[in-house]
């Protein structure tokens, strides 16, 4: 897979669930680094693996903060950029490039995505439906920015 497909896939996953691509992204080897070796440090690993699952969880509680909300756009957008230009690297392309494609993607799914819930929760009667499938699709883009 060509390493801005990649980018965007994690760029996406971010969007969606914003731990979703950093955690799997510490879950699978990388190319080497300060911040690779640190990723795959044993603590790390399993704190960005929990983080991920709480958000799972919390996104779907009522008291949960929009991910539109400024705080929550600024850090999106900084997790896709860092996820982007890892998983551009890993796939030997360039990072900076990632970073941006990862930043836009995240950037375009942290607004969509509330409206894609929307339409979803008007079809079913609820948000549960729509929310469960953003997570699977958070998960599988993750998985597919990540791995081999």
């Amino acid at each position: 897979m060509k390493p801005l497909v990649r980018s965007a896939f994690a760029g996406l996953a971010t969007g969606a669930r914003s731990q979703s691509a950093l955690a799997a992204c510490a879950r699978t080897p990388g190319r080497g680094g300060r911040f690779e070796r640190f990723l795959n440090r044993r603590r790390v690993r399993k704190s960005l693996t929990r983080s991920a699952a709480f958000e799972l969880v919390t996104d779907k509680l009522p008291v949960t903060p929009a991910r539109t909300a400024p705080p929550s756009v600024g850090a999106r957008i900084t997790l896709g950029a860092l996820t982007g230009a890892l998983a551009s690297s890993r796939a030997g392309g360039s990072g900076r490039r990632g970073a941006v494609v990862g930043a836009l993607t995240s950037a375009a799914w942290t607004f969509a995505g509330p409206r894609y819930r929307s339409v979803a929760a008007a079809r079913t009667g609820s948000d549960l439906p729509g929310a469960v499938l953003e997570d699977g699709a958070a998960v599988l883009l993750a998985l597919g920015a990540t791995r081999a």
